[in-house]
Formats: C-alpha cells, structure tokens, sequence
C-alpha cells in the first residue's frame, strides 16, 4: 500500500470521526433534549399531551425533516458507530480508570441504544400508536398509558432512557475534546461535571414523562380531558 493510499484512508477516517461526532451532537442530541420536553405534558395530564402531539404531526414538510435531519443523520450515526464499537478495544492498562470507564460505558450504551431506539421507534409508528388507526386528535395519551402500564415495558424504559442520556452526556464531553473546545484536564473535569447534572436533570424529565403517562383518570374527567387526577400507578410487578 503507497504512502499516498495510508494518507488518504486517515484522512477519509478523520472526516467520518468527526462527522459522527457532530451529528452525535447537532441533531441528534438537541432532539432528544426536546423529546423529552414534549414528552413531559404528559405530567399536567391528556388533553395538554394530545395537543402538542397534534402540533407536531401537522408540522409542514415533516416527512422532510424526519429524514433530513433526524433519519438520515441517526443512520449514519448509528451504523458508523457500530463500526468504531467493534472495531475498537478497551485500554485497562494504559488510560486512567474513569477514562476507560467512560470509553466502555458509551460503547455498551451505544448497542443499548441500537436495539431501544429501533424498537421505539417501530413500536410507536406501526404498534402502539400507528397514524392509521390515530388521525389528527385522537387520544394518544390513552394508548402511551396502556402502553407503559405493562411493568416489562416501563422498566426497559428505565434503563434505555439511563443508558440513552449516559451516551447523550458522555458523548457531548467527547464532541468538546475532540473538536479542541476544552483542551487542559480542568475544563476537561468541569465539562464532565456540568454534563453530568444535564445528564440527571434530562434522566428526571424522561422519568416524569413515562410516570405522567400512569395517572388514574377521575370519572368526571375521562383520559382525553386536560384534567387528569394525580394518583400514580407505577408498575408495581418487577420484570
């Protein structure tokens, strides 16, 4: 192999490195920050939830912009990332111990993710809520409430949205060193901090939106209404 070949097979993998770490962070973690947003008026009941689903489903090109910015960049992301999971190699004796904790840890949660967001993903569009059977006003608090009443699925929840946000804050540190934002070990150490607390705080959002999905609904106020009581039914059965 000539010289000229090496050069440019590092060059063609420095440009994808750092594509799958841009599109690591634009779009894709803005949009799971703002999932979780949306998500979280399942808290203040049916009707608020219902709404902001509809809003989002009229949106204007949104055919466009699954695929634009979301598919298409979660596709590369996904499968490019798979390629570094198995092609890479842990480094116990050569790296300290939370570094390559940290390196294991966003490889594991990286297959974790794999498998969650696929079957979300096709669970949501063609099981749980399919756009045939659920036009534009129909009552999809009611079906995401029956939906995460089952214990197997809120617990795998759990821990997909723990491994998701994990993945989202560690790779939002790594984005920062690899594009030379934080260079010395101190920003390094304030950056993994300060990613930590957005890490637990979105973890909490994500938790109170499956929670808000379980409330009793009064008999005055059936599960489409705004109003919704809030007596809690947490899967009580562990999987």
């Amino acid at each position: 192999m000539s010289q000229s070949t090496v050069k440019n097979a590092e060059y063609s993998e420095f440009v994808l490195r750092r594509l799958h770490s841009l599109t690591g962070v634009v779009p894709l973690s803005a949009f799971i920050a703002f999932h979780f947003f949306a998500n979280s008026f399942s808290t203040v009941g049916a009707g608020p939830f219902n709404k902001i689903v509809d809003g989002l489903r009229s949106m204007p090109f949104l055919i466009a912009i699954e695929w634009g910015a979301l598919f298409a960049p979660f596709l590369f992301h996904m499968f490019y990332g798979l390629w570094i999971v198995f092609r890479g190699s842990s480094n116990m004796k050569r790296e300290p111990f939370v570094r390559n904790f940290s390196y294991v840890a966003q490889r594991v949660t990286a297959l974790i993710m794999f498998v969650f967001i696929i079957t979300h993903v096709i669970s949501m569009k063609y099981i749980v809520i399919p756009e045939h059977n659920y036009p534009i006003g129909a009552d999809y608090y009611a079906a995401l409430r029956d939906h995460f009443r089952n214990p197997y699925v809120y617990w795998w929840y759990v821990v997909a949205v723990a491994a998701t946000v994990f993945h989202l804050a560690n790779g939002i540190c790594t984005f920062a060193m690899t594009w030379g934002i934080t260079i010395g070990r101190n920003a390094q150490r304030i950056t993994a901090m300060a990613m930590a607390g957005v890490g637990v705080v979105l973890f909490f959002i994500a938790l109170s939106s499956m929670n808000g999905f379980l409330k009793e609904p009064t008999p005055e106020h059936p599960t489409g209404a705004p109003e919704a009581a809030l007596v809690m039914a947490a899967p009580t059965t562990a999987p």
